[in-house]
């Protein structure tokens, strides 16, 4: 999740002046509780091959990173401040970020290892100008969360009619967290869109584009040759065929769909046992009779 600079600005000294211990690599900066040792190590690892692989495949600069893993609730609170969202579990802007250590709180370590790659991400892509849509849909492709909850939550938007356009999600930060959900999948789900439809290659165009020209627009459509208002009716058009099916692992629907087949199934089932029953009453019988 990315944030504006100004929040960590005003946390700067906090974060620093903090009793953590250090640990770097290079121009990578990681400051944790002594409980949270070999967590830090992993976390190094981790941002040190995302660092390299970002760069490599969109080309972009490597800048040092400064890293806050937070030992307990209440010094993610104190280091988020008042604009984090309750259910945020990492921050990151400018060239720092913050994440809620997995020795704590409900995150397994899958999900720690994603919000790294993830803050990642949009710490490498900080100083081009994006809109949120592409900017959490970069985060979340490149930290592998497409998963199947997101494209179910993709696959209702299609049926119901009622996903959210580009500028609606740039409220993103000021919605609840199911409505987040929402529009988290979507943006993932379209920028998965543009990778497969125009290439990886021209997806890094864009990115260097955006920055020269600091302006996105005017970078999509020196990479794409077509405005962001057109690509978001190509998404709609061409990606409704690939998410519909997926309202079937809806939990909401699937009862519905598996309630008919679970009778069936056990009307079929019923009439097998009986039967069998009845033969067996038989054999008996006639074994009485030979008797």
């Amino acid at each position: 999740m990315k944030i504006k600079i100004i929040i960590f600005s005003i946390l700067l000294a906090t974060l620093f002046s903090a009793p953590n211990k250090q640990l770097s690599l290079g121009d990578i900066h990681i400051y944790f509780a002594e409980k949270d040792k070999r967590v830090a190590e992993i976390s190094l690892e981790i941002v040190q091959q995302q660092r390299e692989r970002l760069s490599k495949q969109y080309r972009l600069e490597l800048k040092p990173v400064h890293i806050h893993i937070a030992d307990d609730q209440n010094v993610y609170n104190k280091l988020s401040g008042d604009s984090s969202p309750a259910w945020s579990v990492g921050l990151a802007s400018h060239d720092k970020m913050l994440v809620k250590s997995p020795s704590f709180g409900r995150q397994t370590l899958k999900d720690y290892r994603q919000t790294l790659l993830h803050e990642t991400a949009h710490l490498a892509a900080h100083d081009i100008p994006l809109p949120v849509w592409i900017n959490e849909g970069f985060a979340q492709y490149e930290a592998g969360q497409f998963d199947v909850r997101k494209k179910v939550h993709v696959s209702r938007g299609f049926w119901r009619g009622n996903l959210d356009w580009a500028y609606e999600i740039e409220y993103l930060m000021q919605v609840d967290r199911h409505k987040a959900e929402i529009m988290y999948a979507q943006s993932v789900a379209m920028f998965d869109f543009l990778v497969d439809y125009f290439s990886i290659g021209l997806v890094g165009k864009c990115l260097q584009y955006a920055k020269e020209f600091n302006d996105f627009e005017t970078g999509f459509r020196n990479a794409f040759l077509m405005d962001t208002k057109s690509f978001e009716k190509l998404f709609r058009e061409k990606a409704k065929k690939r998410y519909r099916h997926y309202i079937l692992l809806d939990q909401n629907k699937l009862i519905w769909i598996l309630a008919p087949i679970i009778l069936i199934f056990g009307f079929v089932l019923t009439r097998i046992r009986k039967k069998r029953l009845l033969e067996k009453w038989e054999e008996e019988e006639k074994s009485q009779e030979t008797n």
